[in-house]
């Protein structure tokens, strides 16, 4: 038996922030729903007026009706539609549960639970290396036995680097344990990606005068992990490998190769994604360029999409999310989105100096606005379900302290 309402809050959340980072997106999904049903049964049915200043779920709604205007004017796959429709409803579930938390979930406690599992994430991870990296004979094939794109970690570390900023009250000891833990699981990722949200992290406590002092100390510790990681990678197979991949970074989401060949083509495959979208769109007629193809449409990319694990010749999204939306939901689905994160982040930009938290948010739209453009984003089932829920929570967290919510 638990001893309270909130210890069992605690473990429902972080099974699905650790769910959230280590699992696929079907699983973390189907843990989203069970979440949100747990939590909202916890809340006694209420549920926030809104989550984010401006709302995402109008372009939930607008897809699924421009969908079935799609399917009565065109012949469509059932299976296609209803998988674009659980992708689309990504962030209506991870922000409604973020949101759901504020009412039975203290700010304190919640970045606690985030730390533990970013602490648990990492070790997992760490674990992973030393398991994989005997056998592993390429960067390539030592990232793809570990965790593809852990968002967690990077938030921990800022957590934990501004932690009496956040008023997170942790144990001096543990937090340099866990910042340890979770430096030498972010060197270990490969991840390009996560260092780009880490940077993103540090340049928007930056903005913030009342950090001057703090972020010094940030500043030092980053040159110091710099210098750290610039001798463990020299004259090193796989830090060659990593800085290769840095160097190649805008090569291979650019569209503008020669796709003559395939060693192009596999190379910089998601270039090529956006090439093929390109084309799709451009042969479109005028209603799919304004109003979009609809949920169950696809991007045809020829004979290679099986050297991405999908058979046939299309896929049903691309790794830049900004045209995925194009095609399935056209311009208005894109500017809607585009919306969604610019009149987001500077109304929340606005009103961070009265809010610590918001200087999260606000990066965390930033980073989601970056992974949309280099990974498959929050349109996808289960993907950036951390930062979605974060997200979710801190945005109306203050708001919610006002009673603004509703009982269903």
């Amino acid at each position: 038996m638990w001893k309270s309402t909130d210890n069992f809050i605690g473990v429902i959340v972080v099974v699905l922030l650790t769910v959230g980072s280590i699992a696929t997106g079907s699983t973390i999904y189907i843990t989203g729903m069970i979440t949100w049903i747990i939590v909202l049964i916890i809340s006694k049915g209420r549920l926030p007026i809104k989550v984010t200043h401006f709302p995402y779920f109008p372009l939930f709604v607008y897809g699924i009706i421009i969908s079935i205007f799609a399917a009565i004017l065109n012949s469509f796959d059932m299976r296609n539609l209803i998988i674009g429709i659980i992708n689309l409803s990504n962030p209506v579930l991870f922000l409604s549960i973020g949101a759901v938390l504020t009412l039975v979930c203290p700010k304190k406690n919640f970045l606690k639970y985030v730390i533990f599992s970013g602490l648990f994430v990492a070790i997992f991870q760490l674990y992973l290396l030393a398991r994989n990296i005997s056998t592993a004979d390429s960067i390539n094939s030592l990232r793809m036995s570990m965790l593809a794109t852990p968002d967690i970690i990077p938030i921990t570390l800022i957590l934990l680097m501004y932690r009496k900023t956040l008023k997170i009250d942790i144990n001096t000891l543990i937090t340099k344990i866990a910042f340890i833990i979770t430096v030498a699981s972010f060197v270990a990722s490969f991840s390009r990606t996560l260092i780009l949200q880490l940077v993103i992290y540090i340049l928007v406590f930056s903005i913030d005068r009342r950090f001057i002092k703090k972020n010094i100390a940030v500043y030092l510790t980053i040159m110091l992990g710099a210098i750290t990681a610039y001798f463990f990678f020299i004259n090193n197979s796989f830090g060659d490998a990593f800085i290769e991949k840095i160097i190649k970074s805008s090569t291979e989401v650019s569209s503008d190769n020669d796709w003559n060949q395939l060693t192009t083509i596999l190379n910089n495959w998601r270039g090529y994604e956006v090439y093929s979208a390109n084309v799709q769109f451009n042969i479109n007629g005028m209603f799919d360029k304004i109003f979009g193809e609809g949920l169950a449409s696809q991007i045809y990319v020829g004979p290679y999409a099986i050297y991405v694990g999908v058979n046939g010749m299309s896929i049903p999204y691309l790794h830049n999310s900004y045209y995925t939306i194009l095609i399935k939901l056209g311009y208005i689905g894109l500017i809607y989105y585009i919306s969604f994160l610019g009149i987001n982040f500077f109304f929340y930009l606005k009103r961070s100096h009265h809010n610590t938290g918001y200087l999260l948010v606000i990066a965390i739209i930033a980073i989601l606005a970056v992974n949309s453009k280099l990974m498959q984003g929050v349109v996808v089932m289960g993907h950036d379900a951390v930062l979605l829920i974060v997200l979710g929570y801190l945005s109306i967290y203050r708001d919610i302290q006002q009673e603004n919510s509703i009982k269903v």
